[in-house]
């Protein structure tokens, strides 16, 4: 059975990244940029024929559709044993999302946990991302940055971050969600394929070029989005030959603001709440009730860059030999400021913690502490300042033969790299302690509470104290080589032998990096004495909840005094490693 060369594989992206399912779709016409100038020269010579004659137009109209790709996706589910989805895109461009997770989303099953605003790893079925093995160009292979301190910091698992790839620089996701005799084990969740554009999936001479920007009335910035893709392909006496080369290219800024809790915990019992003076409970059922951990408010500022690039060459020098030479570069990085005012107190026990707060008012709601007037509260003014970058590269070569038309030979041999790096991840912390009057009230709000710092000035210098340093700059590189080969013996439509050999080797080597004085010990909250003699305004500046698109409450002091990391760094010499 000749399958013939991969030139009538079909086509790639769908003009909406539509995904196969059981329900018979139409097809979808859209004008491309030839169609428009036509439509615009025929409407000028309507428009001269009301006052005289229309002269006749030579003009092409040229109308395209995805049903191709609807089919292409739907003949991958008929194919397969398992239980399969697929999305085929038909060009370049056509996938609206931000990167590949967003564009995965649309299988049925798969859900996507964000960070910075836009997607970055997946689940299936319920199962995390660490459960989700993920193949490009046939080879496994696992990318990886640095999140949030929320979001765990630098990626040292098996989960996959998407949000390094743009989704231009793919033509096809598969999502395998059952196991199969052909598909190595290594995935509970699901395996994902995701495959790169190749010269022989376009029939000849093809050049895309895209561009998008945005406006973020948010960060107030614009954030342009540009793709292009060439290819072509030759034939002669020698066979045929394809190249092509791809790249994308995105700059976004991005700013969140809100409140958060870094979840609710139950209560300590008689660890908890030194003391109360609310007649309506007792301190047994004060220190019963759940209670926000570090009730807050806090705003992400990000700034990233992500660059993709693809490259392939094929040459098929018979019907039955195939080879074809696959690269993949990305690069992804930026920078993020994470501003936080908050209560570490009330994630404490003892009497250094909790344990010296007193409740004067409260209410509870269910089993959860919703409000309360507190003395004795500590509270923080955070900021984190990171620096990352991730590079991936991979390159495959695949060796595709017929011996028969009912034999044929499945080769590939690859190594691909990710490499993280977070160079800069620096916290400085300003504490106050032991303020009275402090209120949280989650009644009228859950998601925007209330939060009052009695007669503290949260916006003046000499309201806050330096209490620590953090440096904690890190890696994390992942490598996998991997050779493998398969015969498949097809004996009739139904049944179909396969067997091969799979090897891979898997390298994996991770830093972090802290303020040592010799020892193992914690140096982060021993300040040097010239820091300390430092007068606060001197490192320090205000940031603002904006409030746009927020209900904040009434009485909410939305403006407070956080460190200034660059300040600090010219006046100290953060990153001398001879000072700290």
């Amino acid at each position: 059975m000749k399958r013939g060369l991969r030139g009538e594989s079909p086509p790639q992206a769908t003009g909406e990244a539509l995904m196969a399912n059981s329900k018979s779709v139409g097809a979808k016409s859209r004008w491309n940029w030839t169609a428009g100038v036509s439509m615009a020269a025929i409407g000028l010579a309507v428009g001269l024929g009301s006052g005289g004659v229309a002269y006749a137009q030579d003009d092409e109209i040229v109308v395209t559709g995805f049903r191709r790709s609807l089919e292409a996706a739907l003949d991958i589910k008929r194919d397969s044993v398992g239980a399969v989805d697929a999305i085929v895109a038909e060009d370049i461009a056509d996938f609206p999302d931000l990167n590949l997770s967003e564009s995965i989303q649309r299988v049925p099953g798969v859900a996507i946990t964000r960070d910075a605003g836009e997607g970055r790893q997946i689940s299936v079925r319920g199962l995390g991302p660490q459960f989700t093995r993920v193949r490009i160009n046939g080879m496994e292979t696992l990318a990886t940055v640095g999140g949030t301190d929320a979001a765990g910091g630098t990626n040292r698992g098996r989960s996959f971050d998407f949000n390094v790839f743009a989704s231009e620089l793919f033509n096809s996701i598969t999502v395998r969600k059952s196991a199969s005799a052909e598909v190595e084990e290594g995935s509970l969740g699901a395996t994902v394929d995701l495959r790169t554009a190749l010269p022989f999936d376009y029939s000849g001479f093809t050049l895309a070029v895209s561009g998008q920007v945005q406006y973020n009335d948010l960060s107030e910035t614009t954030d342009p989005r540009l793709a292009a893709l060439w290819s072509n392909r030759w034939e002669g006496d020698f066979g045929q030959i394809g190249a092509l080369f791809s790249v994308a290219f995105s700059d976004r800024v991005s700013r969140e603001e809100g409140a958060s809790t870094v979840r609710w915990q139950p209560g300590a019992g008689a660890a908890g709440f030194g003391a109360e003076t609310v007649p309506a409970y007792t301190l047994a059922q004060l220190n019963a009730a759940f209670r926000p951990r570090i009730p807050r408010y806090d705003v992400y500022e990000h700034e990233q860059d992500r660059l993709g690039v693809t490259a392939a060459v094929q040459y098929a020098p018979t019907q039955s030999t195939m080879l074809t030479l696959s690269a993949l570069y990305a690069n992804f990085e930026g920078s993020r400021t994470e501003a936080f005012l908050e209560s570490q107190v009330f994630s404490t026990d003892g009497a250094t913690g909790v344990g010296g707060v007193t409740v004067r008012d409260a209410e509870i709601a269910g089993n959860s502490l919703v409000y309360g007037v507190f003395d004795g509260v500590d509270i923080r003014s955070e900021l984190r300042y990171d620096e990352l970058q991730t590079e991936f590269r991979q390159l495959s070569f695949d060796l595709d033969h017929d011996f028969s038309d009912n034999l044929r030979f499945e080769g590939l041999v690859g190594w691909a790299e990710s490499q993280h790096s977070n160079p800069i991840q620096t916290t400085l912390l300003f504490d106050r302690n032991n303020i009275n009057g402090y209120v949280y009230d989650y009644r009228v709000d859950n998601r925007l509470p209330l939060i009052t710092y009695g007669a503290t000035d949260v916006t003046s210098p000499s309201s806050w104290t330096l209490s620590q340093i953090r440096l904690r700059p890190q890696t994390a590189t992942n490598t996998y080589t991997t050779a493998q080969g398969d015969l498949i013996f097809t004996a009739n439509e139904v049944f179909t032998l396969r067997g091969g050999f799979n090897w891979r080797d898997y390298e994996f080597e991770t830093t972090e990096r802290r303020r040592s004085n010799g020892t193992t010990s914690n140096q982060e909250g021993t300040l040097p004495g010239f820091t300390t003699s430092t007068a606060i305004g001197n490192y320090s500046q205000l940031i603002s909840l904006t409030g746009r698109g927020l209900d904040l409450p009434a009485g909410l002091p939305s403006t407070w005094l956080v460190p200034d990391i660059d300040a600090a760094a010219r006046l100290w010499g953060l990153y001398d490693e001879s000072v700290f």
